[in-house]
């Protein structure tokens, strides 16, 4: 009887404590879908001013830069909790972005061959 009990108990902890890491992951990263305005003021002219799209797709995060008018996809995006990396190649030239969200704006570093430029954003309003 003891036994039972106490399987009964380890499993309902198992599941309640599964229950918090899914809806905490699920809170934790909501507020980052949706359109941002970007400034990076030390990127090459035609960079320094864009849009980024981030969107859930059939479960998963996906997303693109829209700059003057072209879609640039990113890629391998992965998210922990209000931080978000992802890359894209640009000219040729693979870049590594890390971004950290902070309600509506967002603080970030391009990482690429020639060194790391820092930029940062607000949420489009719809």
């Amino acid at each position: 009887m003891k036994n039972s009990v106490l399987k009964g108990v380890l499993i309902l902890s198992v599941f309640a404590l599964m229950s918090f890491t899914l809806s905490e992951e699920k809170g934790a990263s909501k507020h980052i879908y949706g359109t941002w305005e970007y400034e990076a003021l030390d990127a090459p002219y035609e960079y320094q001013e864009g849009l980024i799209v981030f969107e859930k797709v059939d479960g998963k995060t996906t997303g693109y830069a829209s700059i003057e008018g072209y879609k640039i996809p990113l890629e391998n995006i992965k998210v922990n909790g209000n931080k978000l990396n992802c890359e894209t190649y640009i000219e040729g030239e693979s870049v590594y972005f890390e971004i950290e969200f902070k309600k509506e704006t967002f603080k970030g570093t391009a990482s690429y061959s020639e060194g790391e430029l820092e930029f940062t954003g607000k949420k489009v309003k719809k």
